[in-house]
């Protein structure tokens, strides 16, 4: 590692200062989990890391009319083991567990996983589902954008010079969902995922699936949603055909890579499988969701 100065932001306008003063050659950090990694690694040399975590009211949960408000610093650990969380938006709750170890998730916060930009973040694929919006803020103030607008590539985000992303908004609904999130990597803890799979369901009282999505992970520049796939189920009663025709759609909305971890062929069929695997589950789980049974 190399010899860099660090310096601890307590506001936003104060670590946007910082970062204009030494303009090029800083970097925000919020957990350190990939940051610290990529210097090491000689990926990233940044004069100047500037400490995100000291300031305050960014690393909470708030609900707030029919929405629920997630402070970019808020680590995975405390997304994972929210009481509210796991009530509100169980999904991103099950995905967070499957991120890293706890010790990394007891650091790593949910911010920097999406600032990252990779293409196999734990927490992207629930939350295109989730239908999540990124609030950025910046030196002509804030704005806010749909999450799936927010990655342009591998390592590239659409944040501008200075600006830092704040907090995440996620949608309440009052209907019955079903849900699932499939990580498929070469061991089951503290590994990169090859194939990231979530679906969300939400079922009308006819059983009619009045909404769908299909979020895909690790097989694409960026994470995705298979929006033909989820336009094709809308409305629809489930059967075994129509979950067939849509995981084969979101096959097909797939571009994966082949390298050390898994090829272009097995990426593509294990995105069919999983596919056709988490819309059964996701729509047996909202329907037992509407008779009461506990998920």
């Amino acid at each position: 590692m190399y010899l860099f100065n660090y310096e601890k932001a307590s506001s936003i306008k104060e670590a946007m200062e910082m970062f204009s003063a030494k303009k090029g050659k800083s970097s925000y950090m919020a957990g350190g989990t990939d940051l610290l990694v990529q210097m090491k690694q000689g990926r990233r040399r940044p004069e100047f890391v500037i400490d995100l975590k000291g300031i305050k009211g960014m690393d909470e949960i708030l609900i707030k009319d029919n929405e629920i408000i997630i402070g970019a610093l808020t680590s995975i650990r405390t997304i994972e083991c929210s009481s509210e969380l796991k009530k509100k938006v169980p999904l991103l709750s099950e995905a967070a567990a499957k991120l890293g170890s706890v010790q990394v998730r007891n650091k790593a916060t949910i911010g920097g996983n999406l600032c990252n930009a990779s293409p196999s973040a734990d927490t992207a694929s629930p939350l295109l589902a989730l239908d999540a919006k990124a609030e950025i803020y910046g030196y002509s103030g804030s704005r806010l954008i749909d999450l799936q607008n927010f990655f342009l590539g591998p390592g590239l985000t659409s944040l501008q010079e200075g600006e830092i992303l704040t907090h995440l908004k996620i949608p309440i609904s009052s209907n019955s969902q079903g849900f699932v999130y499939y990580k498929l990597s070469t061991r089951k803890a503290m590994d990169l995922s090859f194939v990231g799979v979530a679906v969300l369901l939400e079922l009308e009282s006819t059983f009619r699936i009045k909404k769908a999505r299909i979020a895909l992970s690790a097989v694409a520049p960026t994470p995705i949603r298979a929006l033909s796939a989820e336009k094709i189920l809308e409305g629809q009663l489930l059967s075994d055909t129509l979950a067939r025709e849509a995981s084969e759609l979101a096959c097909q909305a797939s571009k994966p890579i082949s390298d050390l971890r898994a090829s272009e062929e097995y990426r593509k069929e294990m995105v069919r499988e999983l596919c056709y695997q988490g819309i059964l589950f996701a729509n047996n789980r909202a329907q037992k969701s509407m008779e009461g049974f506990p998920l």
